[in-house]
């Protein structure tokens, strides 16, 4: 089963995509920022990624860099609900995959992370 790890600091956004994910057969580790993010992400070894920018602690992009100084394989998708998306390109730069404005559609989540990492 494959394992992703949400950062997000809103709780409700964490429970809602990790719910979704358990139901489509994903296991699912949360963290509420960066930091427990990278400490999560050594303790179990995720397939997947998916971090929002906008935190406080450490911020996604941030968190982007370092998960990929650790693993350049590593799938990350950025998701914020900024209304700048050039936090999106910028996570781009500096590692992700792809980005995700929120809210998005749980069809739109699911397909992106099959891409990357299928049940």
């Amino acid at each position: 089963m494959a394992k992703v790890l949400i950062i997000d600091d809103i709780e409700f956004t964490r429970e809602t995509i990790g719910k979704m994910l358990s139901r489509n057969g994903y296991e699912v580790i949360e963290a509420s920022n960066g930091r427990d993010g990278i400490a999560l992400y050594k303790q179990y070894a995720p397939d997947l990624v998916l971090t929002d920018i906008l935190m406080p602690e450490m911020d996604g992009l941030e968190t982007i860099q370092k998960l990929n100084q650790l693993s350049p394989s590593l799938p990350i998708i950025a998701i914020t609900g900024s209304a700048d998306s050039s936090f999106l390109e910028i996570a781009l730069k500096f590692g992700a995959v792809t980005g995700l404005l929120k809210p998005f559609k749980q069809a739109e989540l699911l397909s992106e992370v099959n891409k990357y990492v299928p049940v």
